[in-house]
């Protein structure tokens, strides 16, 4: 069965049809836009929060200065005196 619109199919709104389809097409894309950006929001945001633990950051930098103490006391490039001064220093 055909049906007979005024004015023919495409200005069924008097040519407000076009426009309708036009913003719903932006409209779609801004929601599809929107939770890209609120997924990535949240995952930057908490990756962030990990990067700025200072807690975190100052024991892992704290350990690897101890290794390196270690590792020169061990190569002999620092006396006992020297490597207990250091361990003491850095805890």
């Amino acid at each position: 069965m055909m049906y007979n619109f005024p004015r023919g199919g495409a200005e069924l709104f008097g040519g407000a049809f076009w426009i309708m389809m036009v913003l719903r097409a932006v409209w779609c894309i801004a929601v599809i836009l929107f939770f890209v950006w609120l997924i990535r929001f949240l995952i930057r945001g908490s990756r962030h929060q990990h990067m700025h633990d200072f807690k975190g950051l100052e024991g892992h930098f704290g350990n690897q200065a101890i290794d390196i103490v270690k590792a020169r006391y061990a190569k002999g490039e620092i006396t006992k005196e020297q490597y207990d001064q250091y361990l003491n220093d850095l805890k």
